[in-house]
């Protein structure tokens, strides 16, 4: 690792960039999930979680966009 550092030689790392359209249909549907488990384990108003993603899926279907893909990819980790 020093012998690297020495050289000034710079390491090409893989750009693993997720979409984030990707990103916000990975976090639909973990949110879906969580409130799927704990409508089952806690309490039936839980389920307002699946009722959410739901309503925001269907808003995005009919608009064609969608609000939380627009908000992930403002994040810095998008930039």
């Amino acid at each position: 690792m020093d012998k690297m550092q020495q050289s000034n030689q710079e390491i090409n790392m893989p750009s693993h960039n997720i979409s984030p359209r990707r990103q916000a249909q990975f976090l639909l549907a973990i949110t879906s999930l969580i409130g799927v488990i704990l409508g089952n384990s806690f309490s039936q108003w839980c389920y307002m979680f699946d009722i959410l993603v739901g309503m925001v899926l269907l808003v995005a279907s009919l608009t064609g966009e969608c609000v939380l893909e627009k908000i992930i990819a403002k994040l810095p980790w998008n930039n």
